[in-house]
């Protein structure tokens, strides 16, 4: 685990566009790491299409990480409280059905439609939440969610089999794993250890099934991120079709 891969400003979108062909995607570092630098990555990255092509559902146990995003036409449901975090992955659930059933009529085996993205920035507070019907929920949408163009992007700063369970975990084989508090908690994540030493900030290992790069997490500069954000604010009222 030692070649880094160092993104210039003009190679920016290239990693986070990786990340977001994903089937699914886990985050996972201690406290102040940069998760939350990749999760706006990722989502500002996505926005450079339009809601015909991406959708959100955000949930956001924090009320701070994903509020931003909350009243952009790409955003299907907004949840912070506990019960509302439940429904927005049963409405998740609810999209993927409906397009199953699509692509049933269709006799198609891949979903064309718009990307859903389904962003969980903590997944520990989600499972303690109402672990009875969440695990069960996020596993059938981690198992049945990528033929139906439906992804999770999940971020925890606690990599353990009690927020992450096996059944859940193996659905995620493409993982970002930034520094972490133990050596266990990086074999968690990555199967091997090495997190742990990372600087504490701007370092990360991208793991997919092809294999493990290290990189320098590209950071985008908050006035381009409000420009973008302020750009969709402005389109909402137009897309009558939302």
């Amino acid at each position: 685990m030692k070649r880094v891969w160092t993104t210039p400003q003009g190679q920016y979108f290239s990693l986070y566009r990786d990340m977001l062909k994903q089937p699914h995607l886990l985050i996972a570092g201690a406290t102040g790491s940069g998760k939350s630098v990749v999760i706006n990555g990722l989502v500002y990255t996505a926005l450079y299409d339009s809601p015909a092509a991406v959708q959100f559902i955000l949930i956001d146990p924090k009320r701070v990480e994903l509020v931003d995003y909350k009243p952009l036409p790409h955003t299907v449901q907004y949840a912070s409280e506990p019960g509302k975090m439940v429904q927005a992955l049963e409405k998740a659930m609810e999209i993927t059905e409906t397009r199953y059933r699509a692509m049933q009529a269709q006799r198609v085996k891949k979903y064309s439609g718009a990307a859903l993205y389904v962003i969980i920035d903590e997944l520990a507070d989600l499972m303690t939440t109402d672990r009875r019907h969440v695990q069960p929920l996020l596993q059938r949408l981690a198992q049945i969610g990528r033929a139906a163009n439906v992804h999770i992007i999940a971020a925890t700063q606690c990599p353990l089999a009690a927020v992450i369970p096996t059944p859940i975990k193996v659905n995620f084989d493409a993982r970002v794993a930034l520094r972490t508090r133990s050596a266990q908690d990086s074999r968690n994540i990555l199967g091997v250890k090495g997190c742990e030493l990372l600087p504490r900030y701007g370092q990360g290992y991208y793991m997919t099934p092809d294999g493990l790069t290290l990189y320098n997490i590209p950071m985008q500069d908050p006035a381009s991120v409000k420009t973008m954000l302020d750009y969709w604010k402005r389109q909402k009222p137009r897309l009558k079709w939302r």
